[in-house]
C-alpha cells in the first residue's frame, strides 16, 4: 500500500528541515540545502515514511519486514526509535492531572501456568491512572506496593 506523501519533499523539491524551496541534488541521489546545508537521501526518506506509515497501522514489525521488502532489524531498529520520540514527547509536555481520578494496575506478560494477578511470575506491572473526561497516565512499576507508588513521580 503506497504511503501519500506530499511531491514536493519526496521529489527534493523543498526541505524536510527547514522547509525552504533551495535544494538540490548531489552526483550520490541525495539532497542538500542551500539554506540549512543539510544532507539527505530521498530514497531512505520514503523507507521511513513507509515504515511510520505502518507504524501508525498497528502493524508487527515482521508483517512490515515482509511487506516492504527490508530487514525484520531495520523495522525494528526504526519502531523502536518511534517508540522513544513519542515516549519523550509525552513526558516533556506531562501536566498534572486533577479532578476526578481512577487508578488500576495490570500485569502484561501473556499466558503462563501459575498464579494469576498479584502474585504471577515474570510479569510486567503497569500503573494507570484516568482522569475522567481527560488524560490518561500510564507507568511500568516494580510493584504496586504503598511505599513504591508513593515515590514514583
Amino acid at each position: 500500500m503506497p504511503v501519500k506523501i506530499p511531491v514536493m519533499f519526496l521529489e527534493g523539491r523543498k526541505c524536510i528541515y527547514c522547509g525552504a524551496w533551495k535544494p538540490y541534488r548531489l552526483a550520490d541521489r541525495r539532497v542538500k540545502c542551500k539554506t540549512c546545508r543539510r544532507y539527505y537521501s530521498l530514497k531512505k526518506l520514503k523507507n521511513d515514511l513507509s515504515i511510520l506509515f505502518y507504524f501508525a497501522l498497528e502493524l508487527s514489525a515482521n508483517r512490515t519486514a515482509k511487506e516492504l521488502g527490508l530487514s525484520y532489524k531495520t523495522i525494528r531498529n526504526k519502531y523502536m526509535f518511534f517508540r522513544e520520540k513519542i515516549s519523550k514527547h509525552l513526558e516533556d509536555n506531562f501536566q498534572k492531572l486533577s479532578g476526578e481520578l481512577e487508578i488500576d494496575e495490570t500485569y502484561f506478560g501473556g499466558k503462563r501456568k501459575g498464579k494469576r494477578g498479584r502474585g504471577a511470575f515474570n510479569k510486567v506491572v503497569v500503573l494507570g491512572i484516568l482522569e475522567r473526561n481527560g488524560r490518561v497516565y500510564t507507568k511500568v512499576v516494580p510493584n504496586v506496593k504503598a511505599e513504591t507508588l508513593m515515590q514514583q513521580n
